[in-house]
């Protein structure tokens, strides 16, 4: 059975489903492996947060993603942490990925209802899933970053990168 796109594939100028596409076919980031300095860089990110101090993460959220980007041999990322998560009826926002000069990530590290720190594991894969959509671009050379399933398996593929298979990472 043909794997099912959704609707608005169909409405996309064929050179964006091709982009689509591509991005879809691709479930990992071939030859990465996080050595010891990214995991560690990670476990310090942890601690930062269970710190609960804004500029803590900061620095910890730039240091992981500076020894991220040394390892697949793209340039580096700006990343800004910041406070309490905006939200509306439609929810929370978790991160954001801007293809700016230089292209940043935006990341909030408390939820906004209670302002409590996020979890660890939900901190980082929403640091990872903005990176995969930065290394859509500078890496593989896609001219958009879609949320296909190709993209949720690199996203997965670079959480069990760092924290193993293990089903939970210091929650």
């Amino acid at each position: 059975m043909p794997k099912r796109l959704p609707a608005f594939f169909y409405k996309l100028p064929l050179r964006a489903q091709r982009c689509y596409l591509k991005s879809d076919s691709i479930a990992s980031f071939d030859g990465f492996a996080a050595g010891l300095e990214a995991k560690g860089r990670l476990a310090d990110l942890q601690n930062a947060l269970e710190s609960g101090t804004l500029r803590t993460v900061q620095d910890g959220a730039v240091a992981l993603m500076s020894e991220l980007c040394r390892g697949f041999g793209v340039a580096g990322i700006r990343v800004e942490v910041r406070g309490v998560r905006p939200h509306n009826a439609r929810g929370e926002l978790h991160g954001l990925f801007r293809l700016s000069r230089p292209p940043e990530i935006v990341l909030w590290m408390r939820t906004a209802q209670r302002h409590e720190v996020v979890k660890p594991r939900t901190f980082l894969r929403t640091l990872l899933h903005e990176l995969c959509h930065y290394l859509d671009y500078s890496l593989l050379k896609l001219e958009d970053s879609y949320h296909t399933m190709g993209f949720f398996k690199r996203e997965s593929f670079l959480v069990r990168s760092l924290i193993g298979t293990e089903r939970k990472a210091k929650s």
